[in-house]
C-alpha cells in the first residue's frame, strides 16, 4: 500500500475535477442535518465530502489517551496550569471594552498582562487560546472540568458580543498617540474606518492596532473549538454574529483594498472561515474564506517558488493551515499545491535538526543555516502550527516525512518547549551555541507563545494514530491507547524517546481483515524488528527502498536528502490480545547544516542531544552569556569513536576527549544529553566539529582580533555607546528628529533612521586621528544597509559602505584629516541621511590616535 506524490495527486486532480462538474449541490446542504440540532464536527454532507479525500483519518482525541511517559506528564502539567487560570480575570479586559464591568481585577491589574493588556496590545487573545485549550483539553481527558470551563467562558463571551450588539467580539483599541497625546481607540470605531477603504498597514501595525486579525482569529478559533469538541452550541452561535460582523466589515472592500489590509498579520482568518462553512454548509462563510487569501504570499507558492526568506514565520504558517482545511472542504488543487509547497521547503530547506525554524522570527535564504544557529532562534508558535498543518497533510497523503517531521518536532522542541518541574513554557526555544530558553512569567506575559502552548499541550494523543474503514496507521511511538472506528481498540507500552523498545496490543478486534500500518523509522536503520505473537516479519533492507535499488545509480535526489519512514503492512483478523512487538535502535549520528558540514547537530535517532554547561539563569533570551563555548576538535574522525555513552540513564552521552576552548590548550569532555532534558540549562545544540588543523586556524584568527581590540583600546580618546544616557548627556548629543528610538541587539544599544544626530567628542588636537563607528551584520541576515554620510565639523570624512564579509559587530576607520582637529579639544561628528535616505544602526562612536592599525 505503498503511497506516492504521483498517486496523490492523480487522486487529487480526479477529485478536484469530480468537484468542478459536480460541485456540492445547494439542495444536498439543505437537506442535510440542520446545524443546530446536528452534533458536531459540522455539516454532513461537507463532512462526507471531506471524508472522501481523507486516505488516512485522525483517529479523534476522544478516542485516544496518552497514558505515560513525558507526553503525558507534559499534558497533566497543561491541566493544572489550565485549571489555575481564571475565566474571571481572562475576560476582564474585553468585558471592560465593550462597557461591562470586569467580575475580577485582570491578571497585571489595570495595566493588563502582558501581550493582552490595553492598548494596542493583542488584548482578548489569550481568552480565545484559553478557549480552544480547555475545549481540547476536554477531548483529550474526559475531564468534565474542562468542558465546565469552555461553557463559562463562552457564557461571557456572548454577553461580550451582546453589549456590542453588532456580533463584534473584540477588545482591541490603538495605542494613545505618544505625539499629539491623542486617546486610544476602540477597534470596533477602526474596523469601521478600514471598512470605508482608510488603511495604513504594516508588518504588525493595522490603522495602529497591533494585528487585529490575528487577535480576532484567536477568538473565533477558540469558539470554533467549543463547538467541536464540547458540543457547546452557543459557541457556534456567537461565531455566526462574530463572522457576520466580520462579512459586514469586508464585504464593502474592494480586492486591492483588502490586499493593503492584508500586509499586517492576520493570523488563520482563511481558516476558521473555511471549517465554518463546513461546520454550517453556509456557502458564504466559504467565500469570505477566499476574500481572506493573501495572493501576494500564496500565489507564489501555488506557483512552487520559495518565497520565505525575509518573511516572518508565523504570520505565514497559519495562511497554510487554512489552504490545508479549505482543501479538505473543496478539492482545490492551489490550496493544495500551496500548502503542501510550503510544508516541504519549511521542513525540508528551512528547519533546524530540532524541527524548528527562522532567527529572530524570520525565514532566511532556503539550505544556507549554519550562520543562523546562533541568536533567537526557533519561536515556539510556529512548532505549534506547523506540526498541526504536518498532520492535516498527512491525512492527504499517509507519507512517512510527515511522521519524521511530527516526531522530531514533537520529542525536541515541543517537549522541550515546557518546563517539566513548575510547566512554564517557552517563547523561543534556541538551538544555537551557548544559549538558554526563553521561559515565561505563566500568570504575566500572555506571549503568543503562552497561548499556544496551553493548546499544543493538549494535542499529544493527536496524529498518533489514523484510521481509514479496514486500516489503521500507527506513526509515533506514544504510551497511548486507541479505539478505531472500524472496532480495533490498540494499547501501546513503549519506553521511547529514551528506549528502543514498543509493544502494540490488540485489545478489541472486529471480525474482518484489518490493515495495520506500523511505522518504520528510518533512523532505526536495520536493526529495526517487526514481530507478530513472536513471528518476525520479513522487512527489506532500507538501501532497496531507496530510488538506486530499482535501477537507478543511486546519485538522484533520493541520495541527497535523509531517508524517510516507511510503513509496514500487516493485513489479518486480528484478535483480542494479539502482541505486535518492535525493536527500534537508534544510533549517534551527525546532521550538519546543509551549507556548512563543520557546524553539525549530534543525533541519536530522531533525538537531539544537547551540550551541558551548566545551569541556566533567569528566563533566558538567546545567548545567554555561558561561559567559553568550547569547539569539538573531532573533524577527522567518526562520531561514534568520540561520542559515547556517560553513566546510566539512556541518552547520556558526552564528546569524550574533544572539547577544546580557544586560547586553552588542554582538551576535555562535554557532557551531552537529549534536547528535550536541557531545561534550566545553559545548552548548545549545534557545534563547530573541526580538524586539528582548523581549530589551530581560528585560533591564530582569534589571537589576531584581540590584539587588533587592545591596540584599539590603547589608542582610544573617547568612547560613546549610543542609547547610554550617561554618555550622551557628556558627549552633547542632538537629533532631528528630536524623538529618535533607541534599540538595543545583542545588549548593545545603537542609534538609527532618518535626518541626523550628532556628539561633541573629544580628540587629541596635536596628532593624527580616526573614528572608528562599529555595526552590525546579523547572523543570517542581509549585510546592514545605509546611505548617510559622516561629517567632523561640517566636513565629510566618509560615507557608510556596505560590509558583506564581516559577521557579527564589526569596526569601520574613518580617517580623520589633522587639518579638522588641529588645536582643538573636541569636535562635532554628525551623521546625516539625505532626504529619502536612512543612517544604518551604529553601536560605538569612538576616536582614536592614529589609524588603528
Amino acid at each position: 500500500m505503498a503511497s506516492t506524490r504521483r498517486d496523490f495527486l492523480h487522486r487529487s486532480a480526479a477529485v478536484a475535477a469530480a468537484a468542478a462538474l459536480s460541485p456540492i449541490p445547494a439542495s444536498a446542504l439543505e437537506s442535510a442535518p440542520d446545524a443546530s440540532n446536528a452534533p458536531p464536527p459540522g455539516n454532513a454532507v461537507i463532512r462526507a465530502f471531506e471524508e472522501k479525500l481523507m486516505r488516512a483519518k485522525p483517529v479523534p482525541l476522544t478516542s485516544v489517551r496518552v497514558t505515560g511517559g513525558p507526553l503525558k506528564h507534559a499534558q497533566e502539567m497543561d491541566a493544572k496550569y489550565l485549571l489555575e487560570l481564571e475565566v474571571d480575570r481572562l475576560m476582564a479586559l474585553p468585558r471592560k471594552a465593550a462597557g461591562l464591568a470586569p467580575k475580577a481585577e485582570p491578571y497585571g491589574g489595570d495595566r493588563g498582562p502582558g501581550w493582552d493588556g490595553p492598548n494596542r496590545n493583542l488584548t482578548g487573545h489569550i481568552a480565545g487560546h484559553y478557549l480552544s485549550a480547555v475545549s481540547i483539553m476536554y477531548s483529550a481527558t474526559g475531564d468534565v472540568q474542562f468542558k465546565d470551563r469552555a461553557t463559562k467562558v463562552v457564557s461571557e463571551m456572548k454577553e461580550v458580543q451582546d453589549k456590542r450588539g453588532d456580533g463584534y467580539l473584540g477588545a482591541i483599541a490603538t495605542d494613545r498617540n505618544q505625539n499629539t497625546g491623542a486617546p486610544s481607540r476602540d477597534g470596533h470605531e477602526v474596523f469601521a474606518e478600514i471598512s470605508k477603504g482608510t488603511i495604513r498597514s504594516g508588518a504588525f501595525d493595522l490603522n495602529g492596532m497591533w494585528s487585529p486579525w490575528y487577535t480576532l482569529h484567536k477568538t473565533f478559533a477558540g469558539l470554533r473549538d467549543a463547538y467541536r469538541h464540547t458540543g457547546n452550541k452557543m459557541a457556534l452561535d456567537v461565531e455566526l454574529k462574530f463572522a457576520g460582523w466580520a462579512a459586514s466589515i469586508i464585504d464593502p472592500m474592494s480586492d486591492a483594498q483588502i490586499a493593503r489590509m492584508l500586509n499586517t498579520e492576520h493570523g488563520g482568518m482563511n481558516e476558521v472561515l473555511a471549517d465554518l462553512y463546513a461546520d454550517t454548509g453556509d456557502r458564504k462563510w466559504l467565500d469570505l474564506s477566499y476574500r481572506f487569501e493573501h495572493h501576494a504570499f500564496t500565489d507564489e507558492l501555488k506557483r512552487s517558488r520559495d518565497n520565505l526568506s525575509g518573511k516572518h514565520g508565523n504570520c505565514q504558517i497559519p495562511k497554510l493551515m487554512g489552504s490545508a482545511a479549505r482543501y479538505g472542504y473543496t478539492a482545490d488543487a492551489g490550496d493544495l499545491l500551496a500548502a503542501t509547497f510550503f510544508w516541504d521547503r519549511v521542513a525540508q530547506h528551512h528547519s533546524y535538526a530540532t524541527g524548528g525554524h527562522g532567527l529572530d522570527e524570520y525565514f532566511g535564504d532556503p539550505d544556507k543555516l549554519s550562520t543562523r544557529v546562533n541568536g533567537r532562534t526557533c519561536e515556539s508558535c510556529n512548532e505549534y502550527n506547523m506540526v498541526k498543518l504536518t498532520r492535516r497533510l498527512f491525512s492527504f497523503r499517509p507519507d512517512g516525512l510527515y511522521s519524521d517531521y511530527h516526531e522530531r518536532a514533537l520529542f525536541n522542541h515541543i517537549l522541550a518547549s515546557m518546563d517539566p518541574e513548575d510547566g512554564r513554557t517557552s517563547y523561543m526555544v534556541p538551538v544555537g551555541r551557548g544559549v538558554q530558553q526563553e521561559y515565561q512569567v505563566m500568570l504575566q506575559s500572555f506571549t503568543c507563545c503562552v497561548g499556544t502552548g496551553m493548546e499544543s499541550h493538549a494535542l499529544h494523543g493527536d496524529g498518533i494514530y489514523f484510521e481509514s474503514e479496514n486500516t489503521a496507521w500507527v506513526t509515533l511511538f506514544v504510551p497511548s491507547t486507541a479505539k478505531l472506528a472500524n472496532g480495533l481498540g490498540l494499547a501501546q507500552e513503549t519506553d521511547f524517546p529514551d528506549g528502543d523498545n514498543a509493544k502494540i496490543t490488540v485489545t478489541a478486534a472486529p471480525a474482518k481483515d484489518v490493515t495495520l500500518m506500523v511505522r518504520r523509522p528510518a533512523w532505526a536503520g536495520d536493526g529495526f524488528r517487526i514481530s507478530v505473537n513472536g513471528a518476525n516479519v520479513d522487512v527489506p533492507p532500507l538501501a532497496s527502498l531507496r530510488g538506486g535499488g530499482a535501477g537507478g545509480r543511486g546519485n538522484g535526489i533520493d541520495s541527497i536528502y535523509p531517508q524517510p519512514s516507511s510503513f509496514v503492512e500487516i493485513k489479518r483478523t486480528w484478535k483480542s490480545g494479539d502482541v505486535v512487538t518492535l525493536a527500534l535502535p537508534k544510533a549517534v549520528h551527525l546532521e550538519p547544516t546543509p551549507d556548512n558540514k563543520s557546524v553539525t547537530a549530534i543525533m541519536w535517532g530522531p533525538l537531539v542531544l544537547a551540550g551541558d554547561h551548566g545551569p541556566g539563569g533567569g528566563r533566558g533570551r538567546g545567548n545567554a552569556g555561558a561561559p567559553a563555548i568550547p569547539a569539538l576538535v573531532a573533524g577527522d574522525r567518526p562520531v561514534t569513536d568520540w561520542v559515547v555513552a556517560n553513566g546510566s540513564r539512556p541518552g547520556d552521552f558526552k564528546a569524550s576527549g574533544v572539547a577544546r576552548v580557544v586560547g586553552e590548550s588542554s582538551t576535555g569532555d562535554l557532557p551531552l544529553a537529549p534536547f528535550w532534558r536541557t531545561q534550566r540549562k545553559i545548552y548548545s545544540t549545534y557545534f563547530d566539529v573541526l580538524t586539528p588543523q582548523e581549530f589551530d586556524a581560528r585560533a591564530s584568527e582569534a589571537t589576531a582580533e584581540k590584539a587588533r581590540r587592545a591596540r584599539i583600546e590603547a589608542a582610544t580618546i573617547a568612547f560613546i555607546q549610543p542609547g547610554d544616557p550617561a554618555a550622551e548627556r557628556d558627549y552633547t548629543y542632538q537629533s532631528d528628529p528630536a524623538e529618535r528610538p533607541v534599540t538595543r541587539t545583542n545588549g548593545r544599544g545603537s542609534r538609527q533612521g532618518s535626518g541626523w544626530f550628532s556628539y561633541n567628542i573629544p580628540v587629541d588636537g596635536e596628532n593624527e586621528g580616526s573614528l572608528v563607528l562599529t555595526f552590525l551584520n546579523e547572523a543570517g541576515a542581509d549585510p546592514v544597509n545605509g546611505n548617510f554620510e559622516i561629517l567632523v565639523d561640517g566636513t565629510s570624512v566618509g560615507r557608510f559602505q556596505r560590509n558583506a564579509t564581516a559577521q557579527g559587530f564589526f569596526d569601520t576607520i574613518f580617517p580623520i584629516p589633522s587639518s579638522l582637529t588641529k588645536w582643538k579639544a573636541r569636535v562635532t561628528v554628525k551623521f546625516q541621511a539625505p532626504a529619502n535616505g536612512r543612517i544604518a544602526p551604529i553601536f560605538g562612536v569612538r576616536t582614536i590616535r592614529g589609524n588603528g592599525s
